[in-house]
C-alpha cells in the first residue's frame, strides 16, 4: 500500500515536471513570450506610451461556456469507459503527449469493479497549460474510494483531450 502511494506521488511529480521539459509546444504562452501587438512596429505608434496594449486577463468569450460543457461530456465518456472496464478505449481520449503517462496512471489507480461519476461542473484552470478540470468521485478496486479531477486540455485551436487525472486523498 505504501509503495502504491509512493508511485502515485511520483506520477504526480512527473505530471508537473514533464510539461516543463518538453517545452517545444509552448507556442508563446510562457511568461517570456511577447504578444504580437508589443513586437509590431505599428503598435507603438497607435497606443500612447505607458498604456497596456492588451488587457492582462484574457477576455471571456462566448465560446468558453460550450468548451466547459464539451469538457464535462468528454470527462463523462472517459469515466464511463473506465466503469465498463475499457481502459484502452478510455486511453484513446488521451492527449498525444500524455497518452503513455495517462495509461500508467490508469494501470496503477483504476481496477475493476469501478463506479466513478462526475460530481460537479468543469472549471477552467490557467496554468502552464490551459485545462478544464472536471471533478469526479466514486470507487475502484471493488470499494476503494477515489476522488479527484479529470483534466481536459483546453487549447482553443485543438480538439479537447484527456491530459491526466488528478487524485485527491
Amino acid at each position: 500500500m505504501l509503495a502504491a502511494a509512493g508511485v502515485l506521488v511520483l506520477l504526480a511529480v512527473a505530471a508537473l515536471i514533464v510539461p516543463g521539459l518538453i517545452g517545444s509546444d509552448d507556442q508563446g504562452h510562457g511568461p517570456s513570450a511577447q504578444s504580437p501587438a508589443s513586437s509590431s512596429p505599428t503598435a507603438s505608434t497607435s497606443a500612447p506610451t505607458g498604456t497596456p496594449s492588451a488587457p492582462t486577463t484574457p477576455p471571456t468569450t462566448p465560446s468558453a461556456t460550450p468548451r466547459l460543457a464539451e469538457a464535462t461530456t468528454e470527462a463523462t465518456l472517459f469515466l464511463g469507459l473506465l466503469n465498463s472496464n475499457r481502459p484502452k478505449s478510455a486511453g484513446m481520449l488521451a492527449c498525444a503527449e500524455t497518452k503513455q503517462l495517462l495509461a500508467g496512471q490508469l494501470l496503477l489507480i483504476v481496477e475493476p469493479p469501478t463506479k466513478l461519476a462526475i460530481t460537479g461542473p468543469g472549471v477552467s484552470v490557467s496554468s502552464y497549460y490551459p485545462r478544464i478540470s472536471v471533478p469526479f468521485s466514486g470507487t475502484t478496486k471493488g470499494g476503494v474510494a477515489l476522488a479527484g479531477t479529470v483534466d481536459i486540455m483546453d487549447m482553443p485551436s485543438h480538439n479537447l483531450c484527456v491530459r491526466l487525472i488528478t487524485v485527491r486523498p
